[in-house]
């Protein structure tokens, strides 16, 4: 009897078990398809970074190296030109800017991003002077759509960079050297002198041993012993280079100051528009100066914004005040109080993560950002290039 009871007790406790085992393990739902590992892989909502490595570039830039900052989730895929968004905190303040991958899309160890000081700038100047080695930050997924398509694309590419924005060729010249790709590459890297020409050590290797890609270095700014090509990237220096559009497919990577000045070079050489690709716009630094601003509104003009937005599971109703001049979502970041977290990644109008729902009130666009028509349907707008020119109500649960 006594054989039989431990028995029992024995199959009991081996059944508790499986019912614990089984009550945390968790269930799978009904739409698993097997793949779910992998979207997350590639499509991850957020990543952690860990810095390992920092090289000064230049005077004013510096490339940072990443690794994923848990060793059981590697770091997503990327294509060759994109970028990701790193999210940091400054002084209680929550926010983001896009950076391109530098490093090659082939090495799934590290990340490599090229950082630029941007005069008066709140994030680059962080990172430049207070990130350091072993720090975790996080990043978005890779997005942007500056790479190559071998179906659209064809195989005569034109490079046209100026400044930092050599970035990510830098990261598709690694890719079509390492793949020796056969394709016809043209680089005309604009900048100010010969000290601001980041990688030349690297483009000077590539160039030599491919005999497929050419590049031109143009300076506006150079020293008198400079040898090489001098002034801006203007028509006749890309035919120079390149002796004819025909066939080419242009990317164009810079500020906005350039993207005009190109767009007009471009023009006048007849290339079509579906025959090039600009990389983010951003923010300029004086919205006022853009063509289609209301002349009667100033940087001195605020509105009222009011904000509908969820905080522990209950929504909630504020006013703040925000200058009209301001990007609305920087406004919005900037009210430490609130705690709001927007999701956003190209703070240029082009990734739609930060899509917000407009109930009320008139807000100015910058003109080369493309809404899609459901958006715009149902009043959704991307507070990371609007300007609020009147009194707004916007509803952050709905986006």
């Amino acid at each position: 009897m006594e054989k039989e009871i431990m028995n029992d007790v024995k199959k009991y406790q081996k059944l508790e078990k499986l019912k614990k085992i089984r009550d945390e393990v968790q269930p799978i739902p009904w739409y698993f398809d097997g793949l779910e590992s992998l979207c997350d892989r590639i499509h991850p909502e957020k990543q952690l970074l860990q810095v390992t490595d920092i090289e000064e570039l230049s005077k004013d830039t510096k490339l940072f190296r990443f690794i994923s900052a848990k060793a059981n989730k590697p770091l997503a895929p990327f294509r060759a030109g994109q970028y990701i968004g790193l999210i940091v905190e400054i002084d209680g303040v929550r926010t983001s800017r896009p950076f391109s991958l530098v490093s090659s899309p082939n090495l799934y160890a590290y990340y490599e991003l090229g950082v630029k000081r941007k005069e008066n700038g709140f994030v680059s100047n962080y990172l430049l002077d207070r990130l350091k080695v072993g720090d975790i930050i996080e990043a978005t997924e890779p997005l942007g759509e500056l790479y190559y398509n071998q179906i659209f694309h064809g195989k005569n590419l034109v490079f046209i960079a100026g400044g930092s924005g050599i970035t990510p060729f830098i990261s598709m010249l690694r890719n079509i050297t390492e793949h020796n790709l056969k394709l016809n590459v043209w680089l005309l890297f604009g900048c100010l002198s010969e000290e601001d020409i980041l990688f030349k050590k690297e483009l000077d290797d590539i160039q030599s041993r491919r005999p497929n890609v050419k590049i031109q270095y143009i300076l506006s700014e150079p020293r008198a012993d400079w040898n090489g090509a001098r002034g801006f990237i203007t028509k006749d220096k890309i035919l120079d280079e390149i002796n004819t559009v025909k066939d080419k497919f242009f990317y164009i990577v810079g500020n906005r100051a350039m993207y005009s000045f190109i767009q007009e070079q471009l023009n006048e050489l007849n290339v079509p528009k579906f025959r090039t690709i600009f990389e983010l716009y951003g923010v300029p630094d004086d919205v006022t100066e853009v063509i289609g601003w209301p002349k009667n509104i100033t940087a001195l003009d605020s509105v009222k914004v009011f904000v509908d937005f969820i905080q522990q599971g209950k929504k909630i109703h504020e006013t703040i005040e925000v200058s009209c001049t301001e990007p609305l979502l920087n406004s919005l970041e900037r009210e430490k109080s609130l705690r709001l977290i927007i999701n956003n990644g190209c703070r240029s109008g082009a990734c739609a993560l930060c899509r917000t729902k407009l109930i009320s009130g008139t807000i100015f666009m910058l003109p080369e950002v493309k809404m899609r028509e459901i958006d715009q349907e149902f009043g959704f707008i991307h507070p990371c290039v609007s300007y609020p020119l009147t009194d707004i109500h916007i509803d952050l649960s709905l986006a």
